[in-house]
């Protein structure tokens, strides 16, 4: 019985993550297709308020991606400490494709390549490309600051959070 309990919660953390893994696919595909719909629109009307919605959709998708990746983290470390770490023992050598003994130090440099660094492109391209045309397009600085303070203060989010979490 406690078995089938066992196989039962890690049956139902494995289904979970892959969700959020298709979540977060999902979320980068609308980031992207969104943000570049919006930038293209906003460059085409010479809008600096429209221009900046972009960077907006693109941080607030990339911090939800972030926050998705911690979700599939810590469901991941839970996995890996409650079942597998047990069932690997010294009797038991062999390493299944999940685990292995890669060094945290090459782990990190492979999340950094691999995640952290397309995600922060993603999330940040749309900054950088939308805010200069947009500050030279300015109609109005009484509609297009604040919508500039809030994507700065995006920026700070998303930038802590990359790197906390």
């Amino acid at each position: 019985m406690a078995t089938e309990l066992l196989l039962a919660e890690y049956k139902a953390l494995r289904d979970e993550i892959v969700k959020k893994m298709d979540h977060r696919t999902a979320l980068v595909v609308c980031s992207v297709t969104v943000s570049s719909a919006v930038l293209g629109f906003g460059i085409d009307r010479k809008s600096a308020p429209l221009l900046l919605v972009s960077p907006l959709v693109s941080l607030l998708l990339g911090i939800l991606i972030l926050f998705t990746n911690s979700q599939i983290g810590m469901a991941s470390d839970y996995l890996r400490t409650r079942f597998d770490d047990p069932l690997i023992t010294p009797r038991h050598k062999q390493v299944g494709w999940h685990a292995s003994n890669m060094r945290i130090a090459y782990r990190f440099g492979l999340q950094t390549l691999n995640f952290r660094i397309p995600l922060a492109l993603i999330a940040g391209s749309p900054v950088v490309v939308s805010v200069p045309i947009a500050l030279s397009n300015i109609g109005s600085w009484a509609t297009t600051t604040p919508i500039l303070v809030v994507v700065l203060l995006l920026l700070i989010v998303y930038t802590v959070q990359t790197f906390t979490l």
